[in-house]
């Protein structure tokens, strides 16, 4: 991958399979022009029970490939062993570092959100996922996914036009740097971190041991 003018600096980092392996780099800046988002209320989606023992952090780039073979391979086993069971919840914090196609996604799937779809909206991003920064996630494409969930166009396009939820993506972005992250998909699982798509088994026994204190 071809390194960014001001702020991506490749690093490399051990992912687990190979198959399933992500790239890793540092966020050290914003590719954009400043601009203020609306100020808004946001919190992080939710998938699952919000009292589950176990909390799932997941640190995610919708461009990213590894973040969409989690999610299209590992996390449906993940949601039926221990999600729909109300073992553990999932939260989804945006690590949009891929480029500008990442932020916008990022913001879009949080316009999502405020129709109550983060999480379909975020299971069809990845689901049709095609090539980094390729005009995949164009505003034009993004407003098109909107459609084919039925949400409300018009709250959704202005909520992607004016930026409602630049703000919060950036917050997203500043916890990232705060804890140091340089992978996408991370995961903390009650604080442990976890690199990389991994597969099944590698959650499930970190997510027992954190079910029987551990």
């Amino acid at each position: 991958m071809r390194a960014r003018k001001r702020w991506l600096v490749p690093l490399v980092v051990a992912l687990g399979t190979a198959i399933f392996a992500g790239a890793a780099y540092v966020f050290l800046g914003d590719s954009e022009p400043p601009g203020a988002g609306t100020s808004v209320a946001y919190a992080p989606p939710v998938r699952g029970d919000p009292s589950a023992p176990v909390t799932i952090v997941e640190y995610g780039d919708f461009q990213c490939p590894s973040c969409g073979a989690f999610t299209r391979s590992v996390e449906p086993e993940l949601i039926r062993r221990y999600i729909d069971t109300g073992r553990a919840k999932l939260v989804f914090r945006h690590f949009p570092w891929i480029g500008a196609e990442s932020k916008r996604a990022a913001e879009a799937a949080s316009c999502a959100g405020a129709q109550g779809r983060f999480w379909q909206y975020h299971d069809l991003l990845y689901a049709n996922q095609h090539g980094e920064n390729s005009g995949f996630l164009s505003t034009d494409n993004l407003k098109r996914f909107a459609t084919q969930l039925g949400l409300d166009r018009t709250a959704f396009d202005a909520c992607v036009d004016q930026r409602t939820y630049r703000a919060a993506v950036d917050a997203d972005f500043n916890e990232v740097r705060t804890l140091g992250l340089n992978g996408t998909p991370t995961f903390l699982i009650n604080g442990q971190r976890v690199v990389g798509a991994q597969p099944i088994a590698t959650f499930a026994t970190i997510i027992d041991a954190k079910l029987a204190g551990r």
